[in-house]
């Protein structure tokens, strides 16, 4: 008999990766979830001290999905393979400056408009992608939302449309990076290719 989460993750297409989340979880709690499912093979985290403990213990492919300070830089490039909340080129410019090896990124984009929320704002992304080429150690891989707390559909449907507009005008990113425990399901229907879950798999 499946488990809870082997049920979720049997659900969700094979071409949508899954991001686990482990933000506030013990590396006991990871260790269940990863010997139960197996096929998971990237872990998040958004907080530094969590960062170190964890990325350190498990051999899978290592997101930093929190808001990034300045002065942690040093301490979390090493750790980690993508950085998906890359808010402005500001921050994109000193860790291209900081990191000793390549480092994958996302631009977080706001596509609510949400002010309680960070991320770029729709009508700077091009000009910021277009300042980011020339920089050193960072590949942009895609892009990443966070979703707004009504209207879901509508603004991962926008989303989806910026993300192709995107792929078209410059080069092809391969992660749309959209959906968490509470509606990723409509995520992956609005055209998700990667799913960021924490509470679902754990819970």
């Amino acid at each position: 008999m499946k488990s809870k989460r082997q049920e979720i993750l049997a659900n969700i297409p094979q071409d949508i990766k899954v991001c686990a989340v482990a933000k506030g979880r013990t590396i006991e709690e990871v260790k269940s979830l990863l010997e139960d499912c197996p096929q998971i093979s990237i872990i998040a985290e958004n907080r530094w001290p969590d960062c170190e403990e964890k990325f350190r213990e498990f051999h899978l492919e290592k997101h930093f999905i929190g808001r990034l300070q300045s002065n942690k830089l040093n301490k979390i490039l090493p750790l980690v393979d993508i950085i998906q909340s890359v808010d402005s080129f500001e921050l994109l410019q000193k860790i291209s400056q900081k990191t000793q090896k390549p480092i994958g990124f996302t631009f977080q984009v706001n596509i609510s408009q949400d002010p309680s929320k960070q991320g770029i704002n729709q009508a700077d992304l091009r000009s910021i992608i277009e300042k980011s080429q020339d920089l050193q150690n960072v590949k942009l891989l895609g892009l990443m939302t966070i979703g707004a707390q009504e209207d879901q559909e509508k603004y991962f449907t926008e989303f989806k449309t910026l993300f192709d507009q995107i792929n078209s005008e410059y080069f092809k990113m391969p992660i749309l990076s959209m959906g968490t425990s509470a509606d990723y399901e409509i995520a992956i229907k609005c055209g998700a290719t990667m799913v960021r879950l924490g509470s679902c798999l754990f819970d």
